[in-house]
């Protein structure tokens, strides 16, 4: 059916809430569980959306009653309509507006809605193993590098470390993918199999993961949107707390007959991945954030190196031998290939909550404020390569330079024409013209990076990003190449949390 007014955006939302409170939430998402399995059309993001009605309006499970299936067929039906409702279809105001706007404006909010929910799981345990782990450790007493104990930092708001965090976290997503419940029974018969986990260890990383009712409820009353026009793109918790304990007033870690559910065992992977940084950042900030971009930059590099075949890659540092701060600003990396440079400019960014769920001009202008500058630093590198300054003598020979931002996060449609051209007219109000820019994110190049590594050339891989999606570049890759995570520098690191946990490789 088609929403005409705000109202009936509302009735659809009363009918879902009259349903569901007649049902107990652990039925439900067990219900919805077993249409997942029989339904593989079903999308993540609509079994996170039906979830968090459930949550919201579902009574709680009781460990003494027996589980119960529904045919909930038809609540998927409706909350799918409500969830690809968007306000420009009924409210008059944001039509008009709408239509005074670049079209991407609207896609952001839709994708933004949909892709959370189909992480890439690439990398989802190794990277944060290098991230939050390895590379702060060597960068404790670096010069230039702000003081700040990640692992101390991270253990003070959690009560595991780091470390400890990601392995036992893979375990629980391995638990929660291959089964509709976990209970504390799960976990016994784990270390009886020998898996190297303390109940202190294994307790903490639960309540960073797992919610009941109660608190997914409180926390989505307060972040969701201000705007109920935007109701459909409301948080949903299940970022923050992915793993959801239906049953009221017991303790997890006590009663066998208690159980946790992950209704998109991915977003549990999220979580203690780039979860690990939002929660960070969220808790220290500014000291956090100045801090990790030194952090993403040495990983960036480290990706990159992991790429070269015959290139020669430089960092900040080597640049700044031959080209000093004053002289203006360099990228994080450079890789020249041949007559060819390749400039590298990290940025930790993403787009805000605001520009993902209601998209205004203003929210996406803010949210691009890191990629502009980063983007302006490399154009500044550029023309001072292209006017051929004696200190930057190395690069006199080159004739193509392509400018690259990586960013930690994807950002959606980032590479699109609507976004090209709405990026251009902010550099060129900065006073920056002609600069053919690409963005990939971090995932992105470390799925390229096997492929790389077996004879591609990075440079050509770029130049066919230019016309062609991601997934078709990657997928031709792989046919190509028949190279895999296996393939990847990343696999060891994954090798290395088997052994932490004792499991067989």
């Amino acid at each position: 059916m088609d929403i005409n007014s705000l109202a009936e955006l509302e009735n659809l939302e009363s009918t879902i809430q009259s349903v569901l409170g007649n049902l107990k939430l652990g039925d439900v998402l067990h219900s919805l569980y077993l249409l997942k399995k029989s339904s593989p059309e079903l999308e993540p993001f609509m079994i996170g959306g039906v979830a968090l009605f459930a949550i919201r309006f579902c009574p709680p499970s009781k460990t003494s009653q027996l589980r119960k299936n529904y045919d909930i067929r038809n609540i998927v039906n409706i909350s799918n309509e409500y969830y690809l409702a968007d306000p420009i279809t009924f409210d008059k105001d944001l039509h008009d507006k709408f239509i005074d706007e670049n079209p991407v404006f609207l896609l952001l909010r839709i994708v933004s809605s949909q892709f959370p929910f189909k992480p890439g799981l690439f990398s989802e345990f190794s990277r944060p193993a290098l991230l939050f782990h390895e590379i702060p450790q060597q960068l404790k007493n670096l010069p230039g590098i702000p003081e700040f104990d990640f692992n101390s930092k991270f253990q003070a708001i959690t009560g595991v470390s780091v470390i400890d965090f990601i392995t036992i976290g893979f375990v629980i997503y391995s638990a929660c993918s291959g089964n509709f419940s976990v209970s504390q029974n799960y976990f016994k018969k784990m270390r009886k199999q020998g898996i190297n986990v303390s109940d202190q260890s294994l307790r903490a990383v639960l309540n960073q993961l797992i919610a009941d009712k109660s608190k997914l409820v409180q926390l989505y009353e307060k972040r969701k949107n201000r705007d109920r026009r935007f109701r459909m793109y409301d948080f949903n918790p299940l970022f923050s707390y992915p793993i959801i304990r239906p049953c009221q007033n017991k303790q997890f870690y006590t009663p066998d007959k208690d159980f946790i559910h992950a209704p998109v065992p991915e977003l549990v992977a999220s979580r203690i991945s780039s979860g690990i940084f939002y929660q960070m950042f969220n808790t220290y900030g500014t000291e956090f954030s100045e801090y990790f971009g030194f952090v993403f930059e040495r990983y960036v590099g480290l990706v990159l190196e992991k790429c070269l075949l015959s290139e020669q890659l430089l960092s900040e540092s080597d640049i700044r031998n031959f080209y000093p701060a004053e002289k203006g600003k360099a990228p994080d990396w450079i890789i020249v290939d041949g007559s060819t440079v390749l400039l590298f400019e990290c940025k930790a960014t993403r787009f805000s909550r605001a520009a993902q769920a209601i998209a205004s001009e203003d929210s996406v202008k803010s949210s691009l404020a890191q990629v502009k500058k980063g983007l302006k630093q490399l154009a500044s590198f550029i023309s001072a390569c292209q006017a051929k300054i004696s200190e930057l003598q190395k690069f006199h020979h080159c004739s193509t330079f392509k400018p690259i931002l990586v960013s930690l996060e994807p950002l959606f449609l980032i590479n699109s024409e609507f976004f090209r051209e709405y990026i251009n007219t902010l550099l060129t109000a900065e006073g920056v013209t002609g600069l053919d820019w690409q963005i990939l994110s971090i995932d992105e190049l470390e799925a390229l990076q096997p492929h790389i590594a077996a004879g591609f050339n990075l440079s050509q891989v770029l130049d066919e990003l230019r016309n062609k999606s991601f997934n078709d570049v990657h997928e031709n890759l792989i046919s190509q190449t028949n190279k895999s995570f296996a393939d990847s520098f990343l696999y060891d690191k994954q090798e290395e949390l088997y052994q932490r946990l004792g499991l067989p490789e």
